[in-house]
This record gives structure tokens, C-alpha cells and sequence, in this order.
């Protein structure tokens, strides 16, 4: 398929890449590890954030999977504190005005993903797929759904979980930092804000 001939597309991973979750999916873990009799370190729950659910609990060496249903349902608890950065519904409009169809690929799940407003032309939950991150399932099927190739994608998330697929695939990958220190061997830039994709689109000239 020609180039010119299929959409440029911008694939936006959820938790801590556009939406500011974190501290609260950890806390509603905790919450959920400790309805089962487990304490757990904060900091070993928010590397595993943007993995599914399911390697979450074996590397916490539990075994019962309702833990992730738990943890769902304290966060939806939450969902009235959880917002989107700041940057994030302009440089949508930016991005829209420039032609790009804009896609969602998260680890979360689609009743929890139904209860929040996205501006974007495709969502690609864990439950629309067999395999979560870091396969590159989810990435073909947003790909196609907006009618693009991985070529023509660009890539955005916030640890390198979300990455690996997009260099797998081809597409290139941006690491949104948010002023933290991360590290990703997957990048192909990084950026600390959201808005700042447009200075790298504008640099690669896509028609």
C-alpha cells in the first residue's frame, strides 16, 4: 500500500501517558492486595502499572485473579480525582487539525475505559485482545482500525512496555516523561510533555 495513500495515525498508551493515574491505580492495588491479606511496595506496583493486571498479581506471587476486580473497583472509586495533563485535549485538536487519527492502546479494561471521556478514533482495550503488552496485538489492531500502516505511526507512552511493540512493528516511538526520570531502549525521542509531539511531527515532514 502506497504511503500517501493511508492515514498518518498517533497511538497514545492511557495510564501515566495521558491520563495522570498512577497514584491512585497503585493505591487502589494496595487496596486490592490488602482485601487479601498481602501487604505490597508502592514502588513495585507503579513499574508494573501498563502491564495487565493478570503479571501484576503473579509477580506479587498471588494466584486468584479476582484481585484485579478488587483493584477495579476501588479505582472506579477514584475516577472523579483521576484528569487527563493539561496539555492533552489541545494537542488532540492540534494533532486532528493536522490530519492524524488518534488511537488508544491500554492495559486497562474496557468497562473501566467506557466510564471516561477520549477524543480518539479507536480504543483498544486488554479485553479486545488475546495478548497485552508488550505483543504488538493491540498496536495492529488500532493500526487498522483508523486505516493506517505501522510506517505512517507514531507511538507515545510512558514506560518501555508501551514501546517495544511500536519497534517490533516499525513505528516510531516517543517516551513522554512528565519530568520523571525514566529510562526506555526502545525510544526514538523523548519528550516531557504531551504537546511537544508536534515539534517531532513537524520535523519528519509526514505529508
Amino acid at each position: 500500500m502506497d504511503s500517501f495513500t493511508v492515514n498518518k495515525a498517533i497511538i497514545f498508551d492511557l495510564d501515566g501517558t495521558i491520563w495522570n493515574s498512577i497514584p491512585y491505580r497503585i493505591h487502589a492495588w494496595q487496596l486490592a492486595f490488602r482485601d487479601y491479606g498481602m501487604d505490597t511496595d508502592p514502588e513495585v506496583i507503579r513499574l508494573m502499572i501498563g502491564y495487565p493486571g493478570s503479571m501484576l498479581i503473579k509477580k506479587m506471587n498471588a494466584k486468584d485473579p479476582e484481585i484485579e476486580k478488587t483493584e477495579e473497583k476501588y479505582f472506579e472509586k477514584m475516577l472523579n480525582d483521576v484528569k487527563f495533563y493539561p496539555d492533552v485535549e489541545k494537542t488532540f485538536h492540534d494533532l486532528k487539525k493536522l490530519g492524524f487519527k488518534i488511537a488508544i492502546v491500554t492495559s486497562s479494561r474496557r468497562n473501566m475505559v467506557e466510564k471516561i471521556k477520549i477524543e480518539a478514533d479507536a480504543i483498544v482495550t486488554m479485553d479486545d485482545v488475546s495478548s497485552g503488552k508488550p505483543d504488538p496485538e493491540a498496536y495492529l489492531k488500532a493500526i487498522k482500525i483508523v486505516g493506517s500502516t505501522p510506517s505512517r505511526t507514531i507511538v507515545v507512552g510512558d514506560i518501555d512496555n508501551d514501546l517495544i511493540p511500536a519497534k517490533k512493528l516499525g513505528c516510531i516511538a516517543i517516551l513522554v516523561n512528565h519530568g520523571l526520570q525514566k529510562k526506555s531502549e526502545n525510544k526514538d525521542y523523548e519528550i516531557k510533555d504531551i504537546h511537544e509531539i508536534l515539534d517531532i511531527i513537524q520535523s519528519l515532514n509526514w505529508k
